[in-house]
């Protein structure tokens, strides 16, 4: 995949940065070299999959929140495994570290979680 296939549209990118999200969202090593736009898609899919949770199980809701979460998780894990080299523990534990912090996110801030779930579904189709 071409590094232009991961820019996001400035208004997501400067719209998350006002909502929080340089604070809220999680930081480790191993994204430390990815490329910006790549780092908020994994927090965008992240946001996604904690959303589902918030419905009923099997609710119209929860199932369009969990397919925005795995289809664009699936994207991104063929991304860094293919394109940056990542090994699959590596994919796991990055992850780990962003759902744990969209987590968080709901528990201390849901005014911003909501405001960042917003913006990423409304640029779903940019982010990869």
């Amino acid at each position: 995949m071409k590094l232009s296939s991961y820019l996001l549209p400035l208004s997501l990118v400067l719209g998350l940065a006002g909502t929080g999200s340089a604070i809220a969202q999680p930081q480790t090593k191993l994204v430390q070299d990815l490329p910006k736009s790549l780092i908020q898609a994994i927090w965008c899919s992240a946001l996604f999959f904690e959303e589902s949770y918030y419905y009923d199980e099997g609710s119209e809701d929860m199932v369009h929140y969990e397919d925005l979460a795995f289809d664009l998780g699936a994207d991104i894990d063929t991304v860094l495994l293919e394109d940056h080299g990542f090994r699959q523990e590596e994919v796991d534990e990055i992850w780990s570290v962003f759902d744990a912090g969209a987590y968080d996110l709901t528990m201390e801030d849901d005014e911003s979680f909501l405001a960042q779930l917003e913006l990423c579904e409304a640029n779903y189709d940019a982010l990869l």
